[in-house]
């Protein structure tokens, strides 16, 4: 039996929303977006213009200080604009969809007989490489450093998180492609972080258990406790969710971005998964599924904790699995606030009088 590392302390925020286990497709986004912050570390210099005919996997930005990470096109289409902010920083590059798709096709290889370079190489053209990050500083993995360990998470245990044993079951064959590969970058172990909750039959890789609340899903916490880093160390981090894109590439010789996506909170009616792609509109995914409501309502590209607050017209992160929709919380004027002795308000520390009812 798996060791089971049990985590103690956190707390798991119980709120309304939770999606159900089912997958529906969306329309098609009428614009894609590559936002460059959503690649922490990533110094951006956009090599495409307005007007260019991109492919998907196409690359429109790199890296200044490490040219050869480039971010690629989700989508075949025409460049629409390249937003700026102050000193010219690059905000996002809009992209028009064609009606025929078409992928630039990266070829087929055997996994078996390549090395550890070759297989960097192709990570680092097909643009599937800047969704691998180090530690420590938690940004866009060095390619020239070699990891220690790559630590792979299989769960999230953040509010209204997508079931990943639910997701990975309709691609496994790519998910234990992707481990293959991930073996070969390092000269140590590849560890998968998964739930007791949400069991994952993982192969080509060290997989630990874990149970416990919140925050045990995120990956330091799971380093701390599998394999800590010492002083000089690097090591590498990946969702299981981006691992798909590395068992694509292999199998099928393109850069797949596509993503299943869970729509969440209790602004949505009916909270389920969609399929989409990364940097696809809010509004295409949300599309149907927002209540109609008089209050005002945040919608936010990720979970409720470390997403990033959006809007209906904005797009879903490129490392985001998960919209969620939530009351904004303006429209309430309660007499003395949270000072006030509601017995309704929640509490884990027995401060108001609503840890009596439990």
């Amino acid at each position: 039996m798996d060791h089971v590392v049990k985590i103690k302390k956190g707390l798991d925020i119980q709120l309304e929303g939770i999606p159900s286990p089912k997958i529906s497709n969306t329309p098609d986004s009428l614009l894609y977006a590559i936002i460059p912050d959503d690649f922490v570390g990533l110094t951006p210099k956009v090599i495409v213009k307005p007007g260019e005919k991109v492919l998907t996997g196409s690359p429109i930005i790199h890296d200044k200080t490490h040219p050869n990470i480039v971010v690629t096109s989700p989508v075949s289409g025409e460049i629409v604009t390249i937003e700026r902010g102050e000193r010219r920083k690059v905000i996002k590059i809009t992209i028009k969809p064609d009606a025929s798709q078409q992928d630039l096709e990266f070829g087929r290889f055997d996994l078996e007989n390549m090395d550890s370079s070759e297989i960097k190489d192709l990570l680092l053209k097909s643009g599937i490489f800047a969704f691998i990050k180090q530690r420590p500083y938690d940004i866009v993995a060095n390619p020239d450093t070699a990891p220690r360990d790559i630590f792979v998470t299989a769960f999230d245990s953040a509010p209204l998180a997508p079931d990943y044993a639910f997701i990975l079951k309709e691609e496994k064959q790519h998910f234990e492609t992707g481990l293959k590969a991930l073996n070969k970058l390092t000269s140590g172990k590849v560890y998968v972080g998964i739930s007791q909750r949400q069991p994952i039959d993982v192969k080509n890789a060290t997989s630990v258990i874990f149970d416990g609340p919140h925050p045990a899903g995120n990956v330091g916490i799971q380093i701390n406790h599998i394999a800590p880093i010492n002083k000089g160390d690097t090591v590498w981090t990946m969702s299981a969710l981006d691992v798909l894109f590395i068992g694509r590439l292999f199998d099928k010789g393109i850069a797949d971005f596509s993503r299943i996506v869970a729509v969440t909170g209790s602004e949505i009616d009916n909270p389920h998964y969609v399929r989409t792609r990364i940097g696809a509109s809010i509004a295409s995914i949300t599309q149907g599924m927002v209540k109609a409501v008089k209050y005002e309502q945040r919608y936010i590209s990720g979970n409720v904790l470390t997403g990033v607050k959006t809007n209906a017209d904005g797009y879903i992160g490129a490392t985001h699995s998960q919209i969620t929709v939530i009351p904004e919380g303006n429209n309430y004027d309660e007499f003395l606030g949270w000072a006030s002795l509601n017995p309704h308000k929640y509490s884990t520390s027995h401060s108001y009088f609503s840890w009596l009812l439990g």
